[in-house]
């Protein structure tokens, strides 16, 4: 058995659900590798829903906000909220995704899948509008 040093995981197909992964935590002697399953280390392949593995992904770094801001919309107030971006993590596979903070003060990783918010820098038009948002840099009528 060879231990896994390159952060790796295996990834498990789970029908209708997300896809699951499992870290990597050894290789056998036949260069399988070895996940832990029921508190025991098994072999990825053998385990039902197994579809690849891949090199994990890891937060390599953190960068300042630079001066970008995250919008949503305040459902039940029908306003729009904005706060500063305070950094970005960045990922070993180049993806920077921003950090803002809650109410509380606590850093809030932000998931690049919901779709009433964005990021943008100030001074740069958006294309998407929030949902109930007329559409950013159209025209006022009548002038």
């Amino acid at each position: 058995m060879i231990a896994a040093t390159v952060p790796t995981e295996a990834i498990f197909v789970r029908g209708h659900l997300p896809d699951e992964s499992r870290p990597v935590h050894a290789w056998d002697d036949e260069g399988e590798p070895l996940v832990l399953w029921r508190s025991e280390l098994r072999r990825a392949r053998n385990i039902e829903g197994f579809k690849e593995v891949r090199e994990r992904r890891q937060m390599v770094g953190v960068a300042p906000g630079g001066g970008w801001m995250t919008e949503w919309q305040d459902r039940d107030e029908g306003t729009f909220v904005a706060d500063p971006v305070v950094a970005w993590a960045v990922y070993s596979d180049g993806e920077a995704r921003a950090i803002d903070t809650d109410s509380s003060g606590e850093a809030v990783l932000l998931s690049p899948s919901v779709k009433d918010r964005r990021t943008y820098h100030p001074g740069q038009i958006s294309d998407t509008p929030l949902p109930g948002e007329k559409t950013p840099g159209a025209a006022a009528e009548g002038g």
